[in-house]
């Protein structure tokens, strides 16, 4: 080992416990390099007991990997505690939000260095600096404040060479069989990610900055190596793929899915884009064993679809939707936003309703509403900044800057009042209760029937006081997230 000190690595889940694919791609880095690495992926009830266990490792430094939203409050929450306690610690931040953010990360006392972009090679660099006493600015890729506080952001490094270079050290998820999904029919089910990056340019995209609309691909025997391991050491046959947009290259994708289907592996979900969705795609899709794909069709209103750079028309998602129909037995996840710079409720009521008419075509559909994210970086931002929206002014404060808790701060919408965040998120939760596919028995059958009439009904007149409906998709819908609810 370089040091007798451990890299920890964190990060911190709201809702379900989802495999830390960057922190094991960075943990495998650090290992190839000598270090001894400890990775806690925890929920934000654990960050107490974890906290004691790290401050005892007395480590290098402690790596956060942070999205924005309710990641940011908890991470924040921790790296509070850890300087409280032991200040001569570097805290760390990496990922999502410190690559959009890097000053405003750097503003907060309990964070000393960010790290921006891809991580692989940047923590190894990192990790060596702090360890020999090298200038913090000799490490491309990250910012840092120096003795007087003063903050310096080093240029950014270039995307990897060889993403092969690097794989997921499933040994350091500190309880694998925790994040392992058994599905109805027995077979076990992991994350995993078989490229990075998206090409396209929607204007409400994180990608625009953070891949620089790049989309890059692990070789096609890395993933499938990489999943037949995952096979035959976890006896998982069945993935769900994290790419932000897997169908890039379609027929890589479904050379991947042919493969995986030889060695009895399905990709039970994946997301794809809506102009790709044909009669032909989805008998494929079938015949590979994919169950439900996730489509994006953003918005009802013609005006917000324009704005958002998405290339989508009411008549084109119409189109792709009843195609959709013919195939009963792919599930559905239709995902749209709410709230967007400039939008009216007359706009958010076009795309509840054409929300509720996708469910009708598509039963066995969930429909989202979610509120939309003012992501630094989108094309979006500027224009909510120009509305009047601002940045929490305190890491922990970011409940108010994410869509599942209900608390969301829609200070780019003249029109929004305080009680318009609880609003948006019944619509959401109302729009998972659309689906009325056929249940698993006929009391469930009955009852999806039920909630849907009782959805339909609420989101077609706009009727959304005494949710009681609600109260009933954490107990029995799993697309209802109610950790997010702290």
């Amino acid at each position: 080992m370089k040091t007798g000190k451990a890299v920890i690595l964190v990060k911190i889940e709201c809702d379900r416990v989802i495999h830390p694919l960057s922190t094991l791609y960075l943990g495998d880095a650090l290992r190839k390099a000598g270090y001894e690495v400890r990775v806690y992926n925890i929920f934000a009830n654990e960050m107490d007991t974890s906290l004691e266990e790290i401050l005892g490792l007395e480590p290098l430094f402690i790596g956060f990997s942070v999205l924005t939203g309710l990641q940011t409050k908890y991470s924040a929450i921790m790296s509070k505690k850890i300087k409280a306690r032991a200040p001569g610690i570097p805290i760390v931040w990496g990922g999502v939000h410190p690559s959009l953010l890097p000053e405003d990360c750097l503003r907060q006392d309990c964070i000393d260095i960010v790290a921006r972009g891809e991580g692989e090679e940047l923590v190894v660099q990192l990790a060596d600096a702090l360890g020999s006493g090298k200038p913090l600015g000799e490490v491309a890729g990250i910012g840092f404040k120096g003795p007087d506080g003063a903050v310096t952001i080093n240029p950014l490094r270039p995307f990897l060479g060889d993403l092969d270079a690097y794989r997921p050290d499933w040994s350091l998820e500190p309880d694998l069989e925790r994040s392992i999904v058994t599905l109805a029919d027995g077979r076990r089910q992991m994350d995993f990610t078989a490229s990075r990056g998206c090409p396209f340019n929607c204007a409400f995209c994180y990608n625009l900055v953070f891949n620089q609309r790049r989309w890059r691909k692990y070789s096609f025997d890395y993933v499938i190596d990489e999943i037949r391991r995952l096979k035959e050491d976890h006896n998982v046959r069945a993935i769900q793929f994290h790419d932000d947009n897997f169908f890039v290259d379609l027929e890589r994708a479904f050379a991947i899915l042919d493969a995986l289907k030889k060695i009895d592996v399905i990709s039970t979900s994946c997301m794809i884009r809506l102009e790709l969705v044909t009669e032909d795609l989805l008998l494929r899709l079938s015949d590979l064993g994919t169950r439900r794909i996730f489509v994006g069709w953003e918005s009802g209103s013609e005006r917000i679809l324009s704005l958002i750079n998405k290339g989508l028309t009411r008549d084109f998602i119409l189109e792709k939707f009843s195609v959709l129909a013919r195939f009963p037995e792919m599930a559905v996840t239709a995902a749209s936003i709410i709230g967007f710079p400039t939008e009216t409720w007359e706009d958010v009521c076009q795309t509840i309703d054409l929300g509720v008419k996708l469910a009708s075509m598509v039963p066995n559909i969930v429909v989202t509403y979610q509120t939309f994210i003012p992501y630094p970086g989108s094309h979006l931002y500027s224009l909510a900044l120009a509305s009047g929206f601002s940045l929490p002014k305190d890491m922990s404060e970011y409940s108010t800057f994410d869509t599942f808790t209900g608390e969301m701060r829609l200070s780019w919408l003249p029109w929004a009042d305080s009680a318009t965040p609880e609003l948006f998120y019944r619509i959401d939760k109302y729009g998972k209760l659309l689906t009325h596919s056929p249940g698993s028995s006929l009391v469930r059958t009955i009852g999806k029937n039920v909630f849907y009439e009782l959805a339909r009904f609420r989101l077609s007149r706009k009727c959304f006081a005494v949710p009681f409906e609600i109260s009933v998709l954490h107990r029995f819908n799993r697309y209802y997230n109610p950790q997010c609810r702290v």
